[in-house]
């Protein structure tokens, strides 16, 4: 392995970054509610957003930024408590103020800011506010300050999400790479309430973040279909300063593949951290489908199976009724043949062949009454794989 945990890492332990959390009235409850995360040098940026059709004011914003300009983005603004959703052009041009604000209190270009809010929708952030908070955390940024970020774009979360690695490239040179993350509920594959900023010291071109980012994004917030809704506030950044120095990342590398490698790793940690917090002391639900035609039909059979209340109620009450999950495969869409389906709860196998198997009901109690219960589909007719994690918040057992 080329990368190690940084002990107490944070957004701002890569090189160049600093950033900073800080309460300006957003929230009901006093507490930090706006952070600024920010690069001394111009940043190359990845970036993924909801495929909700229905877009937040930030997010719109952030599209057509990064439109003209993905070479050389300063930082990014969030604010949690007022989502910006559905607020129209008043939402809009609020938006384009707080950047404008941020900017001139940052001294950098006005089309270098990119911006991300959370928390309700219907609702845009009182400008007055966000003024007061982008000024007051624009003065405290420093290199020390990522928890006090991860702490600021909360919602519903019960913890904050961070991680940080060191990775090690070759000839002593390593890089650093750091995340944060918010999300608990509207979890759905393609991103839903879901925010996270990545940054790194890496110095690798735009192109290649993007083909990284969505490679690990597809492996770890993609797979995660916790309730099923989607919001329009959506956004996975990743923003590559160059810091750490030395020649570029380039395709093809081994430097890209180590690099890519510890992307892997951080989203999936940060992923699995989103999934611990939203189960809230219930169950994590892991769903694999394998032998579909291709990959693309094994997911929409593992997310049809994760949408199932019925399935999430079997696992919340350790009930050895697997019927839901035979439902749930056969109204996902997918060709299959009934015949040659298989399904497994842990180690119990229940139906193979198309037909029920005997069983120990004791024996799938106990498969279903751990912390995570695993959920197996084989539809025995190709190679596509999938894998699917959700939990059993709200399924009170």
């Amino acid at each position: 392995m080329s990368y190690n945990i940084i002990e107490d890492g944070h957004i701002s332990s890569p090189a160049g970054f600093r950033a900073t959390g800080v309460s300006c009235g957003l929230k009901e409850i006093r507490a930090r509610d706006l952070a600024i995360v920010y690069s001394q040098l111009p940043c190359r940026v990845g970036a993924l957003f909801t495929t909700n059709l229905i877009v937040a004011a930030p997010i719109f914003f952030n599209q057509a930024i990064l439109a003209r300009n993905r070479d050389a983005i300063r930082a990014v603004v969030i604010n949690a408590g007022h989502a910006n959703a559905g607020t129209g052009q008043p939402g809009l041009a609020t938006v384009v103020e707080c950047a404008k604000i941020a900017a001139d209190e940052l001294e950098i270009p006005r089309d270098s800011v990119l911006m991300l809010s959370t928390g309700q929708i219907g609702v845009a952030p009182p400008l007055d506010r966000m003024r007061e908070g982008i000024r007051r955390a624009a003065s405290e940024l420093d290199s020390n300050g990522g928890r006090r970020a991860a702490l600021a774009i909360l919602t519903s979360d019960t913890r904050p999400k961070e991680r940080a690695f060191r990775v090690s490239l070759r000839e002593g040179r390593t890089v650093t790479l750091a995340g944060m993350a918010k999300g608990t509920r509207m979890v759905s594959p393609h991103l839903a309430t879901l925010l996270c900023v990545i940054t790194t010291d890496a110095p690798i071109e735009s192109r290649l973040l993007m083909r990284a980012l969505d490679q690990s994004v597809n492996r770890s917030f993609g797979r995660l279909h916790i309730d099923g809704d989607m919001s329009p506030n959506d956004a996975v950044l990743v923003l590559a300063n160059g810091a750490a120095g030395g020649p570029p990342i380039i395709d093809g590398s081994r430097e890209l593949g180590v690099w890519q490698q510890a992307l892997d790793a951080l989203c999936h940690d940060l992923a699995q951290q989103v999934l611990r917090d939203a189960a809230s002391g219930g169950k994590h639900i892991l769903i694999t489908v394998r032998g579909a035609s291709n990959d693309a039909a094994a997911s929409q059979v593992a997310r049809a199976v994760a949408r199932s209340t019925a399935v999430r109620h079997m696992c919340a009450r350790n009930l050895p009724d697997w019927g839901g999950m035979l439902v749930a495969v056969g109204a996902s869409g997918v060709d299959l043949r009934p015949d040659m389906l298989e399904l497994r709860i842990g180690a119990v196998t229940v139906m193979d062949d198309g037909a029920p198997v005997r069983f120990d009901p004791t024996a799938l109690v106990q498969a279903l009454s751990g912390p995570e219960v695993e959920l197996a589909i084989d539809l025995h007719t190709g190679a596509g794989t999938a894998t699917v994690w959700t939990c059993t918040t709200g399924m009170e057992p």
